[in-house]
């Protein structure tokens, strides 16, 4: 059986305060990918999860007769609507590559000479706004969102926002970059919880592990 996944381009969107059109996210059998550096819209999660199950018998024939179909997300304070594209979802070797090649990364080094519990403290202790980038050994890689020091959202392989911070603090080699600034709709968007509260219980379990 061919596996599943379903790949959504934004084709308006009207006040929404974390997506803008053309923006692509993708559904699968097992997790929502969402745009780089995006907060998880438990709205949109729903509207995704409600699709699953009405798509995936259609993933053989690559979702022939629903790609005209338009849907939508609403219920806050904006709304989407959004429909079956073939564009590729940026593979994070694509989204590194081109961390590295922009002008606007003024901070980068390797893991190996600050591991990332105490990276993620440089840039809450001084308030930092914009996306830290860091990839592992195996291609595994990372990407915290911060606004003025304070955690927006985090995204590592499958794993979202504080799962997502606990599963990379052990990592000990790779390389990072952080590109400052975001754009307006993330100034708005709310923390995912307090940092050094998420800290403490990331280091907590490392301890643990150890």
């Amino acid at each position: 059986m061919k596996s599943f996944k379903a790949v959504f381009e934004i084709i308006n969107a009207r006040n929404c305060p974390l997506y803008n059109q053309d923006e692509c996210f993708a559904l699968t059998e097992r997790a929502v990918e969402l745009p780089l550096a995006r907060p998880s819209c438990l709205i949109l999660v729903r509207e995704l999860t409600s699709l699953l199950f009405s798509l995936m018998p259609h993933a053989e024939s690559d979702f022939a007769e629903q790609r005209e179909t338009v849907f939508t997300c609403g219920g806050c304070t904006g709304l989407i609507k959004f429909k079956l594209t073939s564009k590729p979802l940026p593979e994070n070797k694509e989204i590194l590559a081109s961390a590295k090649e922009n002008k606007d990364a003024v901070v980068s080094g390797r893991i190996e000479a600050i591991v990332p519990a105490e990276l993620l403290q440089v840039f809450h202790m001084h308030q930092k706004t914009g996306r830290l980038i860091m990839e592992f050994e195996e291609s595994r890689s990372a990407r915290v969102t911060f606004r003025e020091g304070g955690l927006l959202a985090a995204r590592y392989d499958d794993l979202d926002n504080q799962e997502a911070i606990y599963a990379m603090l052990p990592e000990k080699s790779g390389s990072f970059y952080f590109l400052p600034g975001l754009p307006e709709a993330l100034m708005q968007a709310r923390e995912i919880g307090d940092f050094m509260m998420i800290l403490m219980e990331g280091l907590r379990r490392l301890d643990e592990e150890a």
